[in-house]
């Protein structure tokens, strides 16, 4: 088996096709190849099930036949390949038999996805280790839909990884690119299901008491980039309310995680990752407060100055995305994750289960204390709804970790989920109440109206059971 370490970008063919005419990629050799691809699985995706893909791909007149582990999260992908040369189109029982997928019956197997690309391949030579810089232009094809290929996959052949990453920075500098977090094949599979292009909510996180804190916290960056990613384009692209929010909570979900393991990855990059970061969320608030504004029932004319100013709002979310600065954040946050001088600290070795239950239990004892909530201020519930996302998101990251809780980590996170909802319809109710725009629409006097004094009742009963409920992590 051979551990695979790579970064891939996404960019428009035109972009591309600048970054080919750059001088430090132009003077490199470099060799073009047609390749089709067939990925296989059973009717009913036991392979994907068991975290696996199974490909054979013809370029010329060879045939290689790969199996990978399925990586379901962002930036540095470090999978286990097993690759072989074999005689023909279909898949090899022989050679599949020293690989994770001994046993299945190749008879069993069918092609599931086709990808057809052009592969432009280049050898990216310097002293601290050797890059392979490859170029897939074409499309993938499956269920008899289709979805085009423009990526550039950096493979690290020799040295370190931090090769790939000052590659992947001096691209981004070159053209607008795009962290890739999909692989052909889970494209291909997405197509065949009929989810591509949907708002997707935050996936589990893939963490065990068996990781380190580095380990982990690496895990659940990538993780919460992905899920921003898989949204991002929804935004971009069709400025949907939900995908915008999925964004912004992949954000959260990522500057948590930053609070959650801060005493272990607090370096000389922490700050600035942070502010960034801070930078980053802010421009997405307006947008999303519009958004929520709109959902109410308005007349025809007290829509029409907010919903302008809601597409000036999504014009500014979306100049964000587009950005360099945003471009050069996602790829910093990456390398930060994988290869930051943080991971040289002692906390970074230890084991991921005592670390977080010590940091959780900060949380919960600052929200466990939140006994008048009915006698908060806005401001003062507004501070205890995000101390509820951050245990929330906490708990959520390391949720395998606490499995063998079973029942009491269910009921708990009930109870934590149904209190978050409700501050959070307290908190639209507040800003609908209480955001002022020139011209937008009507001054509402600001007091607490039959909806904001039902849903403190109700967040007054779910915080009730939820101190009931009781830290089920200890």
């Amino acid at each position: 088996m051979n551990r695979e370490i790579e970064l891939k970008l996404e960019a428009a063919p035109e972009a591309i096709e600048r970054l080919t005419r750059e001088s430090w990629i132009e003077r490199v050799g470099c060799r073009s190849q047609d390749q089709v691809s067939i990925y296989y699985d059973t009717p009913d995706g036991e392979l994907r099930s068991r975290g696996y893909t199974l490909r054979v791909r013809s370029a010329g007149d060879r045939f290689i036949q790969t199996v990978k582990s399925l990586d379901s999260g962002a930036g540095l992908f470090e999978r286990g390949e097993w690759e072989y040369q074999i005689a023909g189109p279909e898949p090899d029982a022989e050679v599949l038999a020293s690989t994770p997928l001994a046993g299945f019956d190749v008879n069993d197997l069918r092609a599931v996805i086709r990808s057809d690309v052009n592969r432009t391949a280049r050898r990216l030579l310097g002293d601290a280790g050797e890059i392979s810089l490859d170029i897939d232009e074409g499309r993938i094809s499956a269920a008899g839909g289709h979805e085009p290929v423009s990526e550039i996959e950096i493979e690290l052949v020799r040295g370190t990884p931090a090769c790939v990453v000052d590659v992947a920075k001096r691209i981004a500098t070159a053209i607008p690119v795009k962290l890739g977090v999909m692989s052909k094949a889970e494209r291909g599979f997405a197509l065949a299901d009929g989810k591509l292009g949907k708002v997707v909510k935050a996936e589990p996180v893939a963490i065990d008491a068996e990781m380190t804190v580095a380990e982990g916290f690496e895990a659940i960056v990538g993780a919460c980039i992905r899920h921003f990613r898989l949204n991002e384009a929804l935004v971009i692209e069709q400025r949907l309310p939900e995908a915008l929010h999925q964004t912004r909570v992949a954000m959260r979900r990522l500057r948590a995680a930053m609070s959650l393991f801060r005493t272990a990855i607090a370096d000389e990059e922490f700050a600035n990752v942070r502010s960034e970061l801070r930078w980053f969320t802010a421009q997405l608030g307006d947008a999303r407060n519009l958004d929520v504004f709109l959902e109410r029932d308005l007349p025809p004319e007290q829509r029409r100055t907010p919903w302008q100013n809601r597409e000036a709002a999504y014009d500014r979310v979306v100049e964000a995305m587009d950005s360099r600065r945003f471009r050069s954040l996602m790829i910093d946050l990456v390398a930060w994750a994988a290869l930051g001088s943080w991971r040289e600290h002692t906390s970074a070795g230890m084991p991921i289960e005592p670390y977080v239950n010590r940091r959780i239990d900060r949380l919960w004892h600052k929200i466990n204390a939140a006994d008048h909530l009915p006698r908060m201020d806005d401001e003062e519930r507004h501070q205890l709804r995000i101390l509820i996302k951050k245990l929330r998101y906490a708990l959520e990251f390391v949720a395998q970790v606490h499995a063998k809780e079973g029942e009491r980590q269910k009921k708990f996170g009930r109870a934590l989920q149904d209190l978050q909802e409700t501050l959070g319809l307290l908190n639209d109710a507040v800003v609908a109440r209480t955001m002022v725009m020139a011209d937008a629409w009507p001054i509402v006097p600001e007091e607490q109206n039959d909806e904001e004094r039902r849903l403190l009742h109700d967040a007054a009963h779910d915080l009730d059971r939820l101190q009931k409920a009781g830290p089920y992590w200890r």
